[in-house]
């Protein structure tokens, strides 16, 4: 009854607010990845394949919003799997009465179930709730284990050994950060029980690790998402030590380590509410000196402190829901200090009032009733229910396509909704996507060249040079619709092969005329009037990203080719979105010093 307690209110506020269409980020891929068991990117996370999979089985809606919902769910287990490494927690004082821990558990679960850092995981096709539900039972059967004396059950460390080592085949990193604060409580069970439990806990954790065989043997069949086709033992240990994203971590791509802890801070205050914040620090210090519960506080403190730490290292990128999702169990670090300190002061309290016994109890359950607030707090910014953008953005980025077109794509974002969407619908397989920054994954240029032959010589350039070749593109276009996703990385001399049309760029061919050029440009701005008119208001911060990006290589294209009246136009389309990016601010200044038709030199703001 608990259980439910604790999981149901967050599990109907979940599946209330789910997405009907998959979100921006890696949402698409995983939807790509559900559709037929699929590997998605380094490092496969295969225990999310297999069961975010199951949304296949569910009768009802789309894929994408069955897997949002299985996402709900399993975020919903982990809020009941926190409740009672909550209540484990409070039951090592007894400076805490017996009648305040439940209220005061179901307050803490509450309050961090309510976040919108745990929220947003749960309404979106994603791996982090599957990963919080792991680590969460985890946590609650260390805890569990560590609380028996010596004639007490082991078996919970079992379990918490299967779970992590079923998190590390989902999310290896997070899952690795977990063990350094079980160390506080994995050498008190060692002086209980001795060596032999931590030996049978090995073979869990290894039992966990076995998914991972999934990789190898679902790439033999080919299926529609197979990144890095992990079928060799080559490609197999590539893909599950993620080297891709190895290469892309630098110094220099990183923020001083000062601004980005600053950032973590200030999200976790903005999540939590500061005054959480203040509480759990002299919960911490409550519980700290109480001997019987400091190594439970020792284990709370090291868990938040290696998560923000953690975090804060990698970069933190401000209103990315998954640098986010690294603090979910963090945030339970901080719920269950406060609450500890506010355990402690009730108790306190009724100590000095004997006359009311049912004092503590009431201010307990008013307590828990309070915290229900912080999913009205929390709505706004995690509800999807409304959320139509992506599915908007699918006419112009696949539906509309003519016959056997060729896309050649440089955003991530575009690439996973395309994979998403297809993924669901099988309605254009006849386009071929090609996405230029995952070209580097083993195997995946053989992969495209083998089935479409044509390809060969566009692919096998960019291979080598890094760009896209004209000539090669026009040879192509030739034969078949091509169209590239405008970029910074689009050069130039590229840009005056191209002409607007649907969300990209469409290559010329020799019989394009200007009367062809001058209907696309129109069908353009058409095109997006219509997009925001279906998109409407308020507009999703993270389709806010989008527009803005593609607002601003639309203008790098328009000043290249000299219109400079539709560049200046789009560039205020995304300033009217954010006032403040430097690099349509600049661009803005160049075409105001232009002359009407001057191509504008947009190299300084282009890459190689």
């Amino acid at each position: 009854m608990k259980g439910l307690l604790a999981g149901v209110p967050p599990l109907l506020a979940y599946l209330s607010t789910a997405s009907g269409f998959a979100h921006w980020l890696d949402s698409g891929e995983f939807v790509a990845a559900a559709a037929d068991f699929g590997i998605s990117h380094p490092p496969g996370h295969p225990l999310a394949s297999i069961v975010l999979g199951a949304a296949n089985l569910l009768p009802i809606g789309a894929l994408s919003f069955r897997v949002a919902v299985i996402c709900s769910v399993l975020l919903a287990i982990a809020a009941v799997a926190l409740f009672f490494a909550f209540e484990t927690s409070l039951s090592v004082s007894d400076a805490i009465r017996p009648s305040l821990r439940f209220p005061l558990a179901l307050a803490a679960t509450w309050w961090v179930a309510g976040s919108q850092g745990w929220w947003f995981q749960a309404v979106r096709p994603e791996v982090y709730a599957l990963q919080a539900a792991l680590l969460c039972i985890a946590m609650e059967r260390l805890l569990r284990v560590s609380i028996s004396e010596q004639e007490g059950d082991v078996r919970p460390l079992y379990q918490a050994a299967l779970a992590l080592g079923l998190a590390l085949a989902n999310h290896h990193f997070i899952a690795l950060l977990a063990v350094v604060p079980s160390l506080w409580l994995l050498l008190g069970i060692w002086k209980t029980w001795g060596w032999r439990p931590f030996a049978w806990s090995v073979g869990f954790v290894s039992a966990g690790l076995m998914t991972y065989l999934y990789l190898p043997l679902r790439a033999l069949q080919d299926p529609f998402l197979n990144l890095g086709d992990p079928s060799s033992p080559g490609r197999f240990a590539w893909v599950i030590t993620a080297q891709t994203f190895q290469k892309s971590i630098s110094p220099e791509a990183v923020s001083p380590f000062g601004q980005t802890l600053a950032d973590v801070l200030v999200a976790t205050a903005r999540d939590l509410h500061v005054v959480t914040l203040a509480v759990a620090l002299l919960g911490a210090y409550f519980m700290l000196r109480v001997s019987a519960s400091r190594k439970f506080g020792l284990f709370w403190l090291t868990l938040w402190l290696v998560y923000v730490l953690a975090r804060a290292t990698l970069g933190f990128v401000r209103g990315n829901p998954d640098a986010i999702a690294y603090f979910m169990v963090s945030y339970a670090s901080l719920a269950i200090f406060a609450v500890f300190a506010i355990g402690v002061l009730v108790s306190a309290l009724a100590e000095a009032v004997p006359t009311r016994p049912k004092l503590a109890p009431a201010l307990g359950a008013v307590l828990a009733m309070a915290a229900s607030f912080q999913f009205v707090r929390s709505l706004d910014a995690s509800t999807l229910a409304s959320f139509v953008d992506t599915d908007v953005f699918d006419d112009g980025l696949r539906r509309s396509l003519p016959a056997r077109s060729i896309v050649l794509v440089h955003n991530p974002q575009t690439i996973f909704r395309y994979w998403g969407g297809e993924a669901e619908e099988l309605n254009r397989p006849d386009v071929t996507m090609i996405p230029l920054p995952l070209l580097s994954y083993p195997k995946l240029v053989d992969r495209y060249v083998r089935d479409e032959t044509e390809l060969k010589p566009l692919l096998r350039s960019y291979v080598l040079d890094g760009t896209l070749s004209a000539p090669e593109l026009q040879s192509l276009a030739a034969l078949r619709p091509v169209y590239v996703e405008m970029d910074v990385r689009v050069t130039q001399e590229l840009m005056d092969l191209l002409v607007p049309e649907q969300l990209y760029h469409r290559v010329l061919t020799a019989d394009t005329t200007e009367t062809d050029e001058a209907r696309a440009m129109h069908e353009h701005a058409a095109l997006w009037g219509d997009l925001y008119q279906r998109i409407g208001h308020p507009i999703d911060p993270h389709t806010e990203v989008q527009l803005i990006w593609r607002h601003y290589t639309d203008s790098l294209y328009f000043a290249s080719i000299g219109d400079t009246n539709a560049a200046l136009r789009t560039v205020s389309a995304g300033l009217a979105l954010n006032a403040h990016p430097r690099e349509l601010l600049m661009l803005q200044e160049a075409l105001k010093n232009a002359s009407p038709g001057e191509r504008i030199d947009v190299t300084p703001f282009t890459i190689r």
